[in-house]
């Protein structure tokens, strides 16, 4: 098999702001956490508490030294989503059952709503832009990975993953994107806006018990096949869970030669997670962000990290969790210099 083509990075040194000597640039807008209700099932508090963790984790040294997402521009938005569908969400015309498919019937401010989903895909774009420049990035939100293109579903509306792969590969910013989709849940959405884009590989490992699969009632899921689906049985731990990702992962980096690699790194694998179904431990986790993150460098390939699924209630938990690619990240930006 042949290898990724080795880029040049900058030395950790060459970097100027404390942040970038600390962590990879790591995207994050003040719109991504509206006021939300408190008993909604989508935690919408998390990416302000994991902005948050990063500072008091000290990774992150100050609120500017985040780095704040470019405006999406309206045709970025429609290579990737149908725009009648982008229109009525934007002007609140879209009927209830839409809407409850999304599950987000219940908002306070659907002005709000809109801004944060718009944010929230910028911010995977700019990451992406980041990680291309010096070879990783994180962002504090994304991996909207189930919005089809023309209806959202399960909490997502617009798919960042998607939007932004069609956006670089219009600009010809790279020639190949290996998407990386290790949520818990598969990344039907993606897989089905990128079926015919032949420079976007979609890979997606997940558990086979679970969300979009085997939803009475529900037909219009479950159907979407990514160039490489990987089903995982419920209960499955962290042996065989790190196993299947470093064989499938190192296969894909080989046989694809990605230019870019976006990683969808929920946490909704976890064995406490409400929403999970696989048992993988908190060691697990972290060795998960660690291992993907190692193979993407040794290969010399960028990588922009979003961080997808997480579902527990309890905010401190959930937060830690989100927060472990980012600490992965940290090591090996440090040492990299």
């Amino acid at each position: 098999m042949r290898s990724a083509a080795v880029v040049s990075w900058p030395r950790c040194e060459d970097a100027m702001s404390p942040l970038r000597r600390l962590l990879p640039p790591s995207v994050y807008h003040h719109s991504y956490s509206p006021p939300w209700p408190p008993t909604h099932r989508f935690p919408m508090w998390k990416f302000h508490d994991l902005a948050l963790q990063l500072l008091k984790d000290q990774l992150v040294t100050a609120w500017e030294d985040f780095v704040m997402p470019q405006p999406l521009q309206e045709e970025w938005i429609f290579l990737a989503h149908e725009e009648d569908y982008y229109r009525r969400f934007c002007s609140d015309t879209l009927d209830p059952a839409a809407l409850r498919r999304i599950g987000f019937a219940q908002r306070p401010d659907h002005r709000q709503l809109v801004a944060r989903t718009c944010w929230e895909a910028a911010g995977t774009l700019t990451c992406a832009r980041e990680a291309l420049k010096v070879g990783m990035a994180g962002h504090c939100a994304g991996g909207t990975h189930h919005a089809h293109r023309a209806w959202g579903s399960g909490y997502t509306v617009l798919n960042d993953l998607a939007i932004t792969a069609k956006v670089l590969l219009q600009e010809k910013a790279v020639s190949k994107i290996l998407i990386c989709d290790l949520d818990v849940h598969q990344g039907d959405g993606t897989a089905e806006i990128l079926q015919d884009e032949p420079r976007a590989f979609t890979m997606s490992v997940h558990c086979k018990e679970n969300f979009p699969f085997g939803f009475k009632g529900l037909s219009h899921l479950g159907h979407d096949r990514s160039d490489l689906d990987v089903a995982l049985p419920k209960g499955l731990g962290d042996e065989e869970y790190l196993a299947t990702i470093f064989e499938h992962l190192q296969g894909a980096l080989e046989d694809v030669r990605p230019e870019l690699v976006l990683y969808d790194a929920g946490v909704d694998i976890h064995v406490e997670d409400d929403l999970g179904n696989l048992c993988i431990s908190w060691k697990g986790l972290r060795r998960r962000e660690e291992m993907v993150l190692e193979l993407c460098t040794a290969k010399g390939v960028p990588v922009a990290f979003v961080i997808g699924g997480g579902y527990h209630r309890k905010r401190p938990h959930l937060t830690r969790r989100h927060a472990a690619v980012f600490h992965a990240a940290s090591a090996i930006w440090r040492t990299r210099g």
